[in-house]
């Protein structure tokens, strides 16, 4: 039995059926009678892809599939461990998009209350799958935060996310591999968890929240959103310089309180 076919959906079908095609899984890609949507059948490489190309493949996709990835990085049950180490770039290192398109955005989103930023970084802080940071100061001085959501990114996830979820529900039902994985289940909360990521204000209040619930633990620091420059694709919020963890060297390690540190996080954890 094949996956029923929706036509607006048939160029993510080409291209998830490719992706699995090209990492050894054209089993999957027959099973579920996508092969019908190549020309032909890519060719065997006597070389598996390095791990880093399937990061770049990702990246390509789009937003949808970069999150995808971000997810399979925690997984290493279900990919290699050294692919789930390259797919770990995917969580803060994507490619930016141009500060013009950032401007259009804020101007759209926010209007006149712009006026309340004194200045805007165009060189972005970071860049992930579904915003990117820039650092601002507000009109009295204050250091912000702007995280600003890609354009267009709604439209595009919520096909991306139909077209996969009917093809994970299939391998779900009808190979293997998906029973054992449990792809449907993955998938289901993958697209409730992204779907609620394109809010900012879902973000916001939880920022507000878990600053309010934690302020008794003075280690923890939970930057709180301005509310008046923040609407569901803009989120501003306080600037708190620090480093990635995962960026320390062990002699910087070795200078952190790790007891007083683990405590604070137990009972924040806790709380």
């Amino acid at each position: 039995m094949a996956l029923s076919l929706k036509p607006q959906h048939l160029k993510r079908y080409k291209d998830i059926a490719l992706l699995l095609f090209k990492y050894g899984r054209g089993d999957l890609v027959n099973r579920a009678g996508l092969g019908d949507l190549l020309p032909e059948a890519p060719g065997n490489s006597d070389n598996a892809p390095a791990a880093n190309e399937l990061a770049d493949d990702l990246e390509k996709l789009g937003p949808t599939f970069i999150k995808l990835g971000q997810l399979l990085s925690t997984r290493p049950d279900i990919v290699p461990q050294a692919y789930a180490d390259a797919l770990t770039r995917l969580q803060d290192r994507c490619e930016p998009i141009p500060f013009t398109e950032i401007e259009a955005i804020l101007q759209s989103e926010l209007d006149v209350r712009l006026k309340g930023f004194g200045s805007i970084d165009p060189k972005p802080l970071a860049a992930a799958s579904i915003a990117q940071v820039h650092h601002a100061t507000l009109r009295d001085g204050r250091e912000v935060a702007l995280k600003v959501q890609r354009p267009a990114i709604r439209e595009q996830v919520q096909a991306d996310l139909e077209a996969l979820v009917e093809v994970a529900h299939f391998l779900d039902e009808h190979t293997g591999t998906g029973e054992r994985y449990g792809v449907a289940l993955m998938f289901d909360e993958f697209r409730k968890s992204l779907l609620r990521e394109l809010d900012f204000r879902q973000e916001a209040l939880h920022l507000t929240r878990i600053g309010r619930n934690l302020a008794e633990i003075p280690e923890i620091v939970i930057p709180q959103p301005i509310g008046d420059l923040s609407t569901s694709r803009v989120l501003t919020m306080e600037f708190i310089a620090g480093t990635k963890i995962t960026s320390l060297s062990p002699l910087a390690l070795l200078d952190i309180d790790g007891e007083d540190l683990a405590d604070a996080l137990f009972r924040a954890y806790l709380k």
